[in-house]
């Protein structure tokens, strides 16, 4: 319980996320709520018309779950709190057949109540098809107590029902489970009655439900490790919760840092190319590059000051020297054509120049990323391959076209707005 209601209230976890996960949060209340109360979780799980709702009824010894004729008639999960269990209480949940037409949706909420249930009871009326095995091997885990219960063996004889019996054992064999037959709701029988008279008269008979097998092996569950279950089941499920939680951080950093990325590529991309002058290109080129890295240094939990994002910038940039010469040997041809033209240079030189820091910021923003998702680490590769990689499966074109096309748009909405006689 602790450790859920440390997950439910992390503050390091940003709004956005827990937003995003709302129903998973939910899931996490109801468990921490589940845990306090001390309940186990039992499941009636199986496609239409196996009478699972009739099952429960009798397990419980009262109609609380609808049975009707017709196909399919459980369309919602539905709950009913059981009489405590040596101290534990116990709650009954059925859940919609898996097998209607158009009913995809119910199937996923019945595989969601069976994920989460703490013993689940499949319900047969036969023998077990393929398409049941199937979906009892998707819900079935080792941690989860799985009891198989061939319904309606009222309808069949000893014989057959030993023969159904030993063929849904042959087909589960790998799997941990107990199999149990049993009869929720007998069919009438009717019955010849011999009157004192000598007469003979019909008599109609509802047998009672046939079931103290089945609720044996719960209170045997219940008894041996209920609450064991329900703790260990609860974990596992926050567990999964947390890898979503991190996964949806790392999504939401990832949007933002892309974003950082590309607001500097743009801020260095125009600088250069507005800038005649080519020893403050470099300079703001750099300074760009370092103030990036500080703010995705924030973004991942880690404020970088200005001397340590100095010194990772280097270090990036000494691999991508190395990887990249032809590139800075553009830069600087631009660079000198800008100081023979005494810094006017043409439109076209401009944008070259401007779409290659552009790119260059691009690649150093994607490798500290990578370096910050990591844990402020290069791993065992080390910041010479993760930029080779990088780089290797990067579409620089691509980005240098966008590039180009951002740049030349500024240019040309700046002489637009100056006056003529500028």
């Amino acid at each position: 319980m602790s450790s859920l209601r440390q997950l439910l209230n992390d503050p390091k976890i940003p709004a956005v996320v827990k937003e995003q996960l709302s129903h998973e949060y939910a899931n996490i209340q109801r468990l921490i709520d589940k845990l306090e109360q001390e309940q186990i979780h039992i499941v009636a799980f199986g496609k239409v018309s196996t009478g699972k709702s009739s099952l429960l009824n009798a397990i419980s010894g009262q109609p609380h779950f609808q049975v009707s004729p017709l196909h399919g008639e459980t369309k919602h999960t539905s709950h009913l709190d059981w009489p405590s269990y040596e101290q534990q209480s116990v709650v009954l949940i059925d859940t919609p057949g898996t097998d209607e037409f158009d009913g995809e949706e119910r199937e996923v909420m019945a595989q969601q109540a069976a994920k989460q249930a703490d013993v689940i009871l499949f319900v047969l009326d036969g023998d077990l098809s393929e398409s049941q095995k199937q979906q009892l091997e998707i819900i079935a885990q080792p941690n989860k107590p799985l009891i198989v219960v061939l319904n309606k063996a009222d309808l069949y004889t000893h014989d057959e029902i030993e023969r159904i019996k030993a063929s849904i054992e042959a087909k589960t064999q790998h799997l941990n489970k107990r199999l149990v037959a049993v009869s929720a709701d007998p069919r009438a029988r009717t019955l010849i009655v011999e009157l004192p008279d000598g007469s003979r008269q019909e008599k109609t008979e509802t047998p009672p439900a046939h079931i103290d097998e089945l609720k044996q092996l719960i209170w045997e569950l219940l008894d041996k490790e209920g609450k064991t279950i329900t703790a260990l089941n609860a974990s596992l499920f926050a567990g999964e919760v947390s890898e979503d939680v991190a996964k949806k951080i790392i999504e939401v950093r990832k949007t933002a840092g892309q974003k950082i990325i590309r607001t500097h590529c743009m801020a260095k991309g125009i600088g250069v190319a507005f800038n005649p002058i080519p020893v403050a290109d470099l300079l703001l080129a750099a300074g760009l590059d370092v103030a990036m890295i500080r703010q995705l240094s924030k973004l991942y939990g880690l404020s970088l000051g200005k001397v340590e994002a100095t010194k990772l910038t280097t270090t990036i940039m000494a691999q991508l020297a190395v990887l990249m010469g032809a590139v800075w040997g553009v830069n600087l041809l631009s660079s000198a054509m800008k100081t023979v033209s005494a810094g006017l240079s043409t439109t076209l030189t401009a944008t070259a120049q401007g779409s290659l820091a552009y790119y260059a910021t691009y690649l150093v923003g994607q490798i500290a990323e990578y370096y910050f998702i990591q844990g402020n680490s290069w791993g065992k590769d080390g910041p010479k391959t993760v930029a080779k990689n990088i780089v290797k499966n990067l579409d620089r074109n691509s980005i240098l076209l966008e590039a180009r096309e951002q740049i030349l748009q500024t240019l040309n909405k700046s002489r637009t707005a100056k006056p003529p006689d500028q």
